[in-house]
């Protein structure tokens, strides 16, 4: 559908309603680079990394090398307590070596993630590690618990751009509201796949579209997928879905 693949080096978002396979796609995107032997990152910023472990379990694909940084900010206690932005140093962990328990709240201090936080430490986690792949799951997350409401739109931007100048290819998973306005994600990305996700008699039915992909051809048919335990497979070989 890509006529390819990503173009390297630019980041992309994956959008659609919840439930519909886009934490399953992405990490895909992030298992075929470890199989070409690229270094990848998957941050968390929506479920917990053990979480993340156990659920990616039944596709049985080997993902022992992925670096996962646990981007969660923690909740904040009632009691008035220290809050610490993220560290700079923080280093994400092996998938290999997360636990099936989920990682406590400190007592004492509790981590606070700010856009400016993430950015920073991702900075310095490009440098050190020369990351090729990366996922960021999800900038719906990002926006709700790391961002100021009245700095949104600019904060993403400057986000984007950051991403879009580490030449690192980047996959944003994003929550789509059933209305309202495209959010501007949408707009800064060099390219969006939209998961769509239908109920019908039969039961939920899935499909795909490249909705935008600057740089390259591309095929503008919506088609029908399953997720399946070889993760999401797209079933080309029928008539497109819809008209895009």
């Amino acid at each position: 559908m890509l006529h390819g693949g990503y173009v390297p080096g630019r980041p992309y978002i994956v959008s659609g309603p919840p439930g519909a396979g886009k934490t399953i796609l992405a990490m895909q995107f992030l298992r075929e680079g470890l199989e070409g032997g690229e270094r990848c990152l998957f941050v968390a910023l929506e479920e917990p990394p053990n979480e993340l472990k156990i659920n990616m379990r039944g596709f049985r694909w080997n993902l022992d090398d992925l670096d996962v940084l646990d981007a969660n900010s923690d909740i904040r206690r009632f009691e008035p307590t220290p809050i610490l932005e993220i560290s700079t140093e923080e280093e994400p962990a092996k998938m290999r070596s997360i636990g099936e328990r989920i990682r406590k709240t400190p007592d004492f201090e509790s981590k606070e993630v700010t856009v400016h936080s993430l950015q920073q430490l991702l900075k310095n986690l490009f440098l050190k590690r020369n990351y090729e792949r990366v996922v960021i799951d999800s900038m719906t997350a990002l926006k709700y618990f790391c961002m100021r409401e009245f700095e949104e739109t600019v904060t993403t931007q400057s986000f984007m751009r950051y991403l879009a100048e580490s030449k690192v290819t980047s996959l944003l998973t994003l929550e789509l509201p059933e209305e309202g306005e495209v959010p501007p994600e949408a707009f800064l990305a060099r390219g969006e796949l939209r998961l769509h996700k239908l109920r019908d008699e039969t039961g939920i039915k899935r499909f795909l579209s490249v909705e935008k992909y600057k740089g390259s051809s591309h095929d503008e048919s919506v088609y029908p997928f399953e997720i399946t335990n070889a993760g999401i497979v797209i079933n080309m070989a029928t008539v497109p879905a819809m008209a895009h």
